[in-house]
């Protein structure tokens, strides 16, 4: 991953600098933590330094360490950031390091972040979830972690040094953890165990569903492992009123078309304008599309449009090539408001052969 240091590895001093985390010093990415040892004493006064540091780019040293795929850093920070807010910063373009590590495929960081009291809903700069993310870049790993109960973390004392982290400073946007914690430090428990499905309902700004995003993506691995968590085969998306069955045909994708049928997706439901997927089947090349409608008693389209409307999910955003989107999670491609607009065409003088 382009402008990201391997922490495990020998580096140079320029690397380290710019990987982000070389910021907070070589003893915050050691194994111990930062500064740890009988030097410390009860004040542990590392920790305004650790869990108030922000990069320009919005970026704890928590997401540092998922982005770094750091185990050790990060194993420290959730044994003191467990059940707490600070979980659930997001960086400038709105992720959380459930997020990143989503991102990433990384289903053991999903795990530990998970148990540790991620929140499962909060959602990036794109509307979408953690499980949405994953869908997105086929990380059937990080879902099927995701599409269980949180596993149960055991109370301790709460860590109240998080609280004594600097007062916010006036030349920067970003404000410390302390302030985004609540006064008892322990992020209260409120969720019950059916709390991780409420993320199959999750829409995403365009409206849509992980179900949606997977389907579009012809991932026929994901959309098994959403039905099987009670994912709703049927619901719409909001735009045209495609179901999941309309989005496998637009992506003219049998298996999943298929795998959607048998698992019980109604063959005759309608978009808004009234066109069902057998409908928009035969509008498509693919034969085998309208063919498992039929075997499944979709009713043959009656006064539909011969042509594919407005809704084609070649115009859908979740359906393009995501790739550069994530190909650097610590490079923004938003345009920085300080940069130099570009430089028009010179013109010939006039008289001057073109």
């Amino acid at each position: 991953m382009a402008g990201v240091a391997c922490l495990g590895k020998a580096a140079d001093a320029d690397e380290w600098c710019d990987s982000g985390l070389g910021s907070l010093g070589p003893d915050a990415a050691a194994p111990g933590g930062p500064g740890l040892g009988a030097e410390l004493g009860p004040g542990l006064s590392w920790a305004p330094l650790v869990f108030g540091y922000v990069t320009e780019d919005g970026d704890t040293a928590l997401h540092l360490a998922v982005i770094h795929q750091h185990e050790p850093f990060l194993d420290f920070l959730l044994s003191f950031a467990a059940g707490t807010e600070y979980l659930d910063l997001q960086n400038d373009l709105g992720q959380t390091a459930l997020h990143l590590a989503a991102i990433l495929g990384e289903a053991s960081t999903v795990e530990k972040l998970y148990a540790a009291g991620a929140g499962l809903h909060v959602a990036e700069r794109g509307g979408h979830t953690a499980l949405h993310l994953a869908c997105r870049v086929g990380a059937h790993t990080c879902a099927r972690v995701l599409l269980q109960s949180r596993p149960q973390r055991p109370r301790g004392a709460p860590n109240t040094y998080l609280a004594q982290g600097p007062d916010h400073a006036p030349d920067t946007d970003h404000t410390p953890v302390a302030l985004y914690l609540e006064s008892d430090l322990g992020k209260e428990e409120d969720e019950n165990e059916e709390d991780w499905k409420l993320q199959l309902e999750a829409e995403n700004y365009e409206g849509h569903t992980p179900l949606h995003v997977a389907v579009i993506h012809k991932d026929a691995e994901m959309v098994r492992l959403l039905r099987k968590a009670g994912a709703d085969l049927n619901k719409p998306e909001p735009t045209c009123g495609r179901s999941p069955l309309h989005l496998a045909v637009e992506a003219q994708a049998p298996d999943v078309l298929e795998l959607l049928l048998k698992a019980g997706a109604d063959p005759a439901a309608r978009m808004y304008g009234g066109r069902t997927p057998l409908g928009s089947a035969t509008l498509r090349p693919n034969p085998i599309l309208a063919r498992l409608l039929r075997a499944h008693g979709a009713p043959e389209p009656e006064d539909e449009d011969d042509k594919p409307g407005p809704c084609s999910s070649s115009s859908d955003s979740d359906s393009g090539d995501e790739a550069d989107e994530y190909d650097d999670i610590v490079v923004h491609r938003g345009r920085s408001p300080h940069r130099l607009p570009p430089t028009p065409a010179s013109k010939p003088p006039p008289g001057d052969p073109v």
